[in-house]
């Protein structure tokens, strides 16, 4: 059985993850600051790879490259602890400043659909068995 390995480029779509990521290229993924969803996929999925150019800029150094198709979950888990490590105050505050304004989010998400779930309209069409 032969093995297809994907070598994704800046122009390459990613054609697979979530919704808001799946059309997007790999260089707007990087516009928009989301290299991590790029690392995630390149330690995390066997078949997936990047020219040398874009893993340099994910901050992937030849330590922690991967001989491709393999994926290592450990070594993905030292990667984030060396980067972790790397970042600098500003970068820091960057990153925490992101993860409130998602856990934010993520906190009226939920409250929007409690309320929804009690709502009338809901339990109406409950009892009538459209749910």
């Amino acid at each position: 059985m032969r093995v297809l390995k994907r070598v994704l480029t800046r122009k390459s779509i990613l054609g697979f993850g979530y919704s808001d990521n799946r059309d997007l290229s790999v260089q707007m993924i990087l516009d928009l600051g989301k290299g991590y969803t790029l690392i995630s996929s390149y330690f995390n999925l066997e078949k997936i790879d990047f020219i040398e150019d874009i893993l340099d800029e994910l901050g992937i150094t030849p330590e922690f490259r991967i001989e491709k198709p393999n994926k290592d979950r450990e070594l993905f888990n030292l990667f984030l602890e060396h980067r972790k490590n790397q970042l600098t105050e500003k970068e820091m505050i960057i990153e925490c400043v992101q993860k409130l304004k998602e856990m934010k989010h993520n906190s009226r998400l939920k409250n929007n659909s409690k309320s929804f779930l009690k709502s009338a309209e809901f339990l109406r069409s409950k009892n009538h068995g459209n749910r």
